[in-house]
C-alpha cells in the first residue's frame, strides 16, 4: 500500500481542523500591502486582513513559488510519503498550477498535480476528497479518477457585495458585463472553467441570498456534500448552511470564512455554496 499525502494552497480555504485531522499541507500564496508581502496563514489571519481592508489597505495576491512548493514535496517524501496529490487553484485564475507543476518535476516521487478548475471550497473539497481515501489506503490512480469526476460534477454559486475587488485584481472574467449596475444590485456569480460568470442580478442582499438557495435547489441533486463560504457575512453564512441542512440530503456541510487569498479578490460580504454528489 502506497502512502499518498496531498498537498493543497492557501487559496483551497480548508478549515484548521480539517488540515490537521487529514494530515493536508498548505502551500500558502503571498498577500501584498504596498511593499510589505504576508503568507496567508502563516503571519497574516483572515481577522487582521479583513480589518485591514475595512481600514482601506488595498491588497494583491501572487503565487507560491516553485521553491515553496519543492520545500513541502520534499517534507513530505522525509515524512514517509511515495505519492504526493497536489490539488491547486484553477489554472486560468493563478500560476500557482504552474509553481506546483515545476517543483513535480524536482522531486524523486510522483507528484499528481490536479488543476480544480476552481477557487476557494471548490479546490477545499477536491483536496479533502484526495486526503480521506489517501488515508484509507485507495491507490492513486483511484482516487484521482474520482476526483476528476468530482470536479466535472462540481457547482458553485456566490455573490458578491461589490465587484470592485474582482475589477481591481483582473478575476472579474465575464462578469465584466455586471459593472456599473444599479445601487444595491447584488452580483450572483459562477466559476466556468475556472473563469468568474455572471448569472443574474438581485435586489439586496435578502433576495440575492434566497436565489441563491434557490439556484442550488434548482440543480442539487441526491447525497451531497457541500461548503458554505463567506467574507464577514457570519450570520447569513449559519442562516444558509441551516436551510441547506433542512432542505437536503447532505454526507457534510462545511462552513468557514474565506482566506486572505480569495478575499483579496472577492473582497468583504461575499457569501457563496459549493456542492457535489457524493
Amino acid at each position: 500500500m502506497e502512502k499518498i499525502r496531498v498537498v493543497t494552497d492557501s487559496g483551497a480555504d480548508i478549515p484548521e481542523n480539517l488540515v490537521q485531522e487529514l494530515g493536508i499541507r498548505v502551500v500558502p500564496l503571498t498577500i501584498h500591502f504596498g511593499a510589505e508581502e504576508r503568507q496567508d496563514g502563516v503571519d497574516l489571519s483572515p481577522e487582521e486582513f479583513y480589518r485591514r481592508l475595512a481600514a482601506g489597505e488595498m491588497s494583491h495576491t501572487s503565487q507560491p513559488s516553485p521553491a515553496q512548493f519543492e520545500t513541502a514535496y520534499r517534507e513530505l517524501v522525509e515524512e514517509g510519503a511515495e505519492v504526493i496529490i497536489s490539488c491547486h487553484l484553477s489554472s486560468t485564475l493563478s500560476g500557482t498550477m504552474q509553481s506546483a507543476q515545476l517543483a513535480a518535476r524536482a522531486v524523486d516521487v510522483p507528484v499528481r498535480v490536479v488543476d480544480t478548475r476552481s477557487a476557494s471550497r471548490r479546490v477545499g473539497l477536491v483536496a479533502i476528497e484526495a486526503a480521506r481515501p489517501a488515508r484509507a489506503g485507495e491507490p492513486v490512480s483511484a482516487i484521482v479518477q474520482r476526483l476528476e469526476s468530482i470536479i466535472a460534477r462540481q457547482r458553485v454559486l456566490f455573490m458578491v457585495d461589490t465587484l470592485e475587488y474582482l475589477q481591481r485584481n483582473g478575476r472579474i472574467g465575464k462578469a465584466q458585463a455586471f459593472v456599473g449596475g444599479l445601487l444595491n444590485i447584488k452580483p450572483i456569480l459562477t466559476l466556468e472553467d475556472g473563469v468568474v460568470a455572471p448569472l443574474e442580478r438581485a435586489r439586496g442582499r435578502a433576495r440575492a441570498v434566497a436565489r441563491l438557495f434557490e439556484r442550488m435547489a434548482q440543480t442539487a441533486a441526491g447525497k451531497l456534500r457541500v461548503a458554505v463560504m463567506h467574507s464577514q457575512a457570519d450570520q447569513e453564512a449559519a442562516g444558509l448552511a441551516e436551510r441547506i441542512r433542512s432542505r437536503f440530503d447532505v454526507a457534510e456541510v462545511i462552513t468557514g470564512l474565506l482566506g486572505p487569498t480569495i478575499g483579496t479578490h472577492v473582497g468583504p460580504g461575499t457569501l457563496g455554496v459549493v456542492y457535489h454528489s457524493v
